[in-house]
């Protein structure tokens, strides 16, 4: 199973939203990062058919998807940003109706949203109506809609925007249950998301891609220019902050901690750390936003 995504272009008369993205995915988890502009959600959408590109070409097992057609939209699975549901549905009646539009028999529909409910473990919500929902339990019954027609590519546009903490780890581990045998593409700007679960990461910018590669890939990039050092002297931590990038600043009563990215020792007593992702965005993607 292979996505070809060739020479994707969108330009929204000034603005050119996706420019000329190329990519060839094959079964595994996709972070999409990048900030909010960067054209993710455009890209997602083309690739479920619903925008049109201006120029290039996508591919599902060489077939070009627009004379797929219906037969590609059977095989995709999408979690928009503006997840739209009925306030007044049950989580079961939603899941029947979605079904419904997606071809699915009425037998195969029932067995399907009980399997998904147990999965997203709202089983004991499944009469309630969706209005009373929790952001997480909105997120989760999303998911199940997105799954109803066992896709081959999944699609998630921001799934854990408005989540805690503690539903989006939930979150990542349903992901992860549901990875297997096929293509998810995650879009994210919290690093965190896909830091645990991403197979490869693809960093956007400005409808450009970036980077892409594994996080390990990715992160050799940065050993050894990763510093962390306290510092005593405010004047000092000006000073530092003026020549070199700071990824964070940690104040503390009589003393300052800096995470810093250098080429070389930026202070004396300032230690190598291993990198991580997040250093990684911010090094390479806000500070050449300046």
């Amino acid at each position: 199973m292979e996505l070809a995504i060739d020479r994707l272009t969108k330009q929204y008369k000034n603005k050119l939203a996706v420019d000329r993205f190329s990519i060839n995915l094959k079964p595994g988890v996709y972070g999409l990062l990048g900030s909010n502009g960067a054209g993710k959600t455009t890209l997602m959408r083309m690739i479920c058919d619903i925008q049109k590109p201006t120029s290039g070409q996508i591919k599902y097992n060489g077939k070009d998807i627009k004379q797929l057609g219906e037969n590609y939209r059977t095989v995709l699975g999408y979690l928009p940003q503006d997840f739209g549901y009925y306030p007044d549905f049950t989580a079961y009646d939603f899941l029947m109706y979605i079904a419904a539009l997606k071809g699915i028999s009425k037998e195969k529909a029932e067995i399907r949203a009980n399997e998904l409910l147990q999965i997203v473990n709202l089983e004991n919500e499944r009469k309630q109506k969706i209005k009373t929902f929790s952001g997480g339990m909105k997120q989760r019954l999303g998911i199940a809609q997105a799954m109803l027609n066992n896709p081959k590519i999944l699609i998630l546009d921001e799934p854990t925007a408005g989540l805690d903490p503690k539903e989006r780890v939930k979150f990542r581990n349903l992901i992860s249950s549901f990875s297997q045998d096929k293509i998810v593409i995650l879009s994210t700007h919290i690093v965190s998301d896909i830091e645990f679960i991403a197979d490869r990461i693809i960093v956007m910018k400005k409808g450009n891609k970036i980077l892409e590669g594994t996080p390990e890939e990715l992160l050799k990039s940065l050993n050894g220019k990763v510093w962390k050092c306290t510092v005593y002297d405010k004047k000092e931590v000006a000073k530092l902050n003026s020549i070199y990038y700071i990824i964070n600043i940690h104040q503390e009563n009589n003393y300052t901690e800096l995470r810093i990215v250098s080429d070389k020792q930026p202070y004396l007593h300032a230690v190598n750390v291993e990198p991580n992702l997040e250093d990684l965005y911010l090094a390479y993607f806000q500070e050449n936003e300046k």
